[in-house]
């Protein structure tokens, strides 16, 4: 199989929560948690930002070059173009494509994602929104999906909100596309467990877990934590 490489998007614009990639999670800013955390799946070749060239990204850079993490600069607007520059750059087989507002994004769940990938051979995968039946807490995984797939969206894509949410249009435009999701293991099927940040009032929520003491901390741990603490949260599986 080509290379795997994770490629991280982020940027400090946000309309909802701008800066929001250097708010602090615990010790730490969210872009380092995601960074860092990301860094630890053993199924990736490589892990690369893939950031705006606008000038106040360049914060997101330096954090990533201190984590010897190198960065892909493209355009601020035109998401789905920056990925398949990056993919050309870093001569990328399979993407792994991860969003910087997942501050406990798992290494764990990314390799069970990209093992599933190689085994069932799907075109587009997917652990990291609770969808399909699969149970996932929203947060927690990945998308993986080829670039030659990409490639395919790029030819055909026009709108900008498919540009900018680089696998939209897949969800919209499903047929001649396989797509796949794995089952979240029974100890964190708890699909009501949001866990990325649109937010201040998402971090503040998430800023109350025990685990953000912990930068390593495990899926389960993480969501054990947030049950512990957000008691009133549903747990049920989906049906």
């Amino acid at each position: 199989m080509s290379r795997v490489v994770a490629v991280v998007q982020a940027r400090m614009g946000s309309q909802r929560f701008p800066g929001k990639m250097m708010r602090r999670l615990g010790s730490y800013p969210i872009i380092t948690w995601v960074l860092t955390r990301v860094s630890h799946a053993s199924t990736v070749d490589q892990v690369v930002l893939a950031t705006s060239s606008a000038r106040e990204n360049d914060v997101l850079e330096e954090v990533a070059g201190a984590l010897n993490i190198p960065t892909f600069r493209g355009d601020e607007q035109d998401v789905l173009g920056r990925y398949l520059a990056a993919s050309r750059r870093f001569e990328i087989g399979h993407i792994v494509r991860v969003c910087g507002d997942n501050p406990f994004v798992a290494p764990e769940e990314i390799d069970r994602l990209v093992e599933f990938y190689r085994r069932e051979g799907p075109d587009y995968a997917f652990n990291h929104s609770p969808c399909n039946g699969n149970n996932y807490p929203d947060g927690l995984g990945a998308e993986i999906f080829s670039r030659s797939l990409l490639e395919r969206l790029d030819a055909v894509v026009k709108e900008p909100r498919h540009r900018e949410h680089v696998t939209l249009y897949l969800w919209e435009n499903p047929e001649g596309v396989r797509m796949k999701t794995i089952q979240a293991p029974a100890e964190i099927a708890f699909p009501a467990i949001r866990l990325d940040v649109d937010t201040q009032a998402d971090l503040d929520k998430l800023n109350e877990l025990d685990c953000v003491a912990d930068l390593h901390a495990t899926a389960l741990a993480v969501v054990q934590s947030y049950r512990t603490c957000h008691t009133g949260a549903e747990s049920k599986v989906e049906r």
